[in-house]
């Protein structure tokens, strides 16, 4: 009986003894001397493919890497960073993004990279946003906000969705970072316009620049990227998937105009419940209704003065019942107690908006959407965002959409909007009532009608 228990003992010991090697042969590697590539596959387990290998490899101080969607560039550039606080002892890793939502995604990659290896026994401390090792490196990630990046100094700063972020967040205060470190900057995105410092950086022979097309991803079916270029539009697939920076002329809001309303210190609120805390303010909310091929959009502002502030965005998944749509915006008024709702009546919208009042919502209006009212309403957009009036967190489906909606003149000479196939327009029309029913607190006059 003994001996039986201790057989079994010892089958279940196997596992940890196994692991206990594992950690005492990689504690006694010498990482100094290990290739990036040695590096890779005997610590991480993951074998680079070559356009991975060549970035990991590149000892630039100035990097660009424009990758397509679905390339690995995440991953690539978290391997770059365990590499480098591993092989060097007190050194700084600073990842900043339009977010902090979006920082996170490359923090989690790294975090999971080092706590599935035997890596984790060298961690000394670990929270949600750093993680330090017990040779003093550290890796730290934060949104793209001046109060919260100020006073750091970094060996090594990632700029992810760098075009993105305010300019003069990367000159001011990511640049002085490396100053006394002669640390490495690399910056990190997909295409979006031309009149900023990514594109600027993708251009300078003083960066070392890395290109990459989605096709050139051995995991990505030939099939899939087929599929795609017929689901989007020419542009964005080319941005996406591509790598390439460009824009359609006819759209109405240029990728440079959307940049410039995203504020890096905003978190945009998707979940319902923890959004519907704001107690004090003045709110306003628009709703977009669809059902079969597009999804019904709900948005919501908070004014101060003349500057519209997006909060919040819940996109409802397709077939979701209408009945689904009015509860969730009675749910809302309940704690928002919005001064306008204006809801989206074209089509089956003036039932809705009827079943809207009938659930007690007297600030909600349906708003019909013709030629006239379609031009007053994202003509009032614009002009809230040249002038600066409209500040927006990083979500970078809304800003495809409101990116891919295109203009044209009639014959009369009035605008015509619309989307091309392929593309959606659900989240701007949500926006631009939400923005057009703030409209009414302001005296006439105010603003000039964008052409």
């Amino acid at each position: 009986m003994w001996k039986k228990l201790r057989r079994n003992l010892q089958e279940q010991l196997k596992p940890i003894k196994a692991e206990l090697d594992e950690l005492r042969k990689i504690g006694q590697l010498n990482y100094a001397k290990m290739g990036t590539l040695q590096f890779c596959s005997k610590v991480l387990g993951i074998k680079p493919f070559p356009y991975q290998t060549k970035l990991l490899r590149d000892s630039h101080k100035r990097l660009v890497a424009c990758m397509g969607r679905q390339s690995g560039k995440t991953t690539t550039i978290a391997m770059k960073a365990i590499n480098f606080t591993t092989k060097n002892d007190g050194v700084t890793v600073l990842i900043t993004s339009p977010s902090l939502r979006q920082s996170m995604i490359m923090f989690n990659r790294i975090c999971n990279f080092v706590f599935t290896s035997a890596l984790r026994s060298r961690v000394s401390r670990s929270t949600r946003t750093i993680i330090q090792f017990n040779n003093r490196s550290e890796i730290i990630a934060l949104p793209a906000s001046e109060n919260l990046l100020r006073g750091y100094t970094a060996h090594m700063v990632i700029v992810d969705e760098a075009a993105f972020i305010p300019e003069e967040v990367i000159t001011n205060i990511l640049y002085p970072m490396l100053a006394t470190t002669n640390g490495s900057l690399i910056l990190l995105s997909t295409p979006w316009g031309k009149d900023h410092f990514f594109y600027r950086a993708f251009m300078d022979p003083d960066f070392s620049v890395h290109r990459v097309k989605s096709s050139e991803c051995p995991l990505i079916p030939k099939s899939f990227l087929k599929k795609q270029q017929q689901l989007m539009t020419a542009e964005t697939y080319r941005m996406e998937y591509d790598a390439e920076f460009v824009e359609a002329a006819t759209s109405y809001f240029t990728q440079d105009l959307i940049r410039s309303c995203i504020v890096p210190y905003l978190e945009l609120q998707y979940d319902p419940e923890a959004a519907l805390t704001y107690t004090r303010g003045e709110f306003y909310a628009g709703c977009d209704l669809g059902k079969l091929q597009d999804c019904s959009v709900f948005v919501a502002v908070k004014k101060e003065r003349q500057t519209l502030q997006l909060i919040f965005l819940k996109e409802f998944p397709l077939e979701t019942p209408y009945s689904h749509v009015i509860g969730f915006m009675v749910r809302g008024n309940e704690k928002f107690r919005f001064r306008k709702i204006l809801v989206d009546k074209s089509g089956v919208g003036e039932v809705v908006a009827e079943e809207i009042a009938n659930q007690g919502l007297m600030n909600a209006e349906g708003q019909s959407f013709t030629v006239q009212s379609k031009g007053e309403m994202l003509g009032y957009l614009k002009v809230k965002m040249q002038q600066g009036l409209l500040k927006m967190p990083y979500n970078r489906r809304l800003c495809e959409q409101i990116n891919e909606q295109r203009y044209e003149y009639t014959k009369s000479g009035k605008l015509k909007f619309w989307h091309p196939t392929g593309s959606h327009d659900d989240q701007l029309w949500a926006l631009a009532l939400a923005c057009f029913a703030a409209k009414e607190t302001e005296s006439p006059g105010e603003l000039v009608r964008a052409f």
